[in-house]
């Protein structure tokens, strides 16, 4: 798979400043940066950059999330499989 046929989208856990997340993503073919609030808006994102490129192929890269408590972390985490396995139940 040739690196230039890859759409990467680069996501990092932030600090909203009120004591919970943001996640900061960053389409890599067009520098549109979005920060979203909720999974659901994470995901809305992706879809947007998957819809809009000419690319075959799709890369969701976490970056090191220095400025995140490690509670962020596992929360943002928990949230990202508790939604990936709702989208799986309704697919099957």
């Amino acid at each position: 798979m040739e690196k230039e046929d890859i759409l990467v989208v680069e996501a990092e856990i932030l600090p909203d400043g009120l004591g919970s997340w943001v996640i900061k993503a960053i389409n890599k073919e067009t520098g549109e940066e979005r920060f979203c609030k909720t999974i659901e808006d994470y995901n809305a994102f992706l879809n947007e950059c998957v819809y809009s490129t000419q690319k075959d192929n799709f890369q969701a890269v976490w970056n090191e999330s220095p400025k995140a408590t490690p509670e962020m972390i596992a929360d943002v985490r928990q949230k990202l499989m508790k939604f990936y396995d709702q989208i799986n139940q309704v697919e099957q």
